[in-house]
């Protein structure tokens, strides 16, 4: 039996996103995300520049075409962290538990998100929304208010709001990364193979590892470059964070005994 893992479709984590109102959700209340079944069918998700130093040492760092373009038209080629070898799996949720020792900022602002919504002289802004699909929402009992009693955002509202804030800047500073590899011509086609513990084989294609050979030929000056702008730092990390490879595959073996 082969099994393989091609780079993910756009991410189900949120199945019902609606926008917070005030009036609807004033007396909403979120209970914190302490079962991580939702995301139990992500095989990656994105990781921001902010993040390789401490997700390098948990997960193999990977690019892949997101599904958007930028202003060229061209794909847009971003980091993640790879989860799983199979499609529809993460080996890091264990029965609703987190196991990893580092959880990326993009399932940490979860059942919240950040939407372009229109506005009544049809300009779009920006909005929280939550997903409506959310277990811990409740409209008594435990869990932080969304809104006060003057309609106002809490302060827990207000810190969500700041991290989403912060999530976005982050997304902004990263979308940039993958085309500047792309065009230093860093990034070669990733094919995986190998074999689990009971004999099953697998293999993980559809994403993109930068060439160290390439990297090696580079001109002085423009490594020189890399190094002033970060980009090497974060170079390095992706090519430390591929030796995780093997740690995926000592999980799914002891999923599979």
């Amino acid at each position: 039996m082969t099994m393989t893992a091609a780079a993910p479709a756009p991410s189900a984590l949120y199945t019902q996103l609606v926008l917070l109102d005030r009036q609807k959700h004033r007396t909403t209340r979120v209970r914190e995300w302490t079962h991580r079944g939702a995301a139990s069918g992500l095989n990656a998700v994105f990781c921001a520049a902010a993040e390789f130093a401490e997700a390098c040492k948990a997960f193999p760092l990977l690019f892949i075409r997101s599904g958007d373009t930028d202003e060229l038209g061209q794909p847009v080629i971003t980091p993640v962290c790879l989860l799983g070898l199979v499609n529809g799996e993460n080996l890091f949720v264990d029965d609703g538990r987190w196991t990893a020792p580092y959880e990326p900022a993009f399932l940490r602002r979860y059942p919240f998100a950040l939407v372009a919504a229109r506005q009544e002289d049809g300009t779009s802004t920006q909005a929280v929304a939550v997903d409506g699909a959310f277990e811990g929402l409740a409209e008594d009992g435990a869990g932080e208010r969304l809104f006060g009693d003057n309609g106002e955002p809490t302060p827990y509202l207000e810190h969500v709001l700041g991290f989403l804030n912060d999530f976005e800047s982050a997304v902004a500073v990263t979308r940039p990364i993958g085309a500047h590899l792309q065009s230093l011509g860093l990034l070669k086609d990733m094919r995986a193979e190998g074999t689990l513990a009971n004999g099953e084989k697998f293999s993980v294609d559809g994403f993109f590892v930068v060439d160290e050979e390439k990297l090696r030929a580079l001109p002085d000056d423009v490594v020189l470059q890399m190094h002033r702008g970060g980009l090497l730092a974060l170079v390095h990390a992706h090519l430390v964070s591929l030796t995780n490879l093997s740690k995926l595959v000592d999980r799914k073996s002891a999923r599979r005994r």
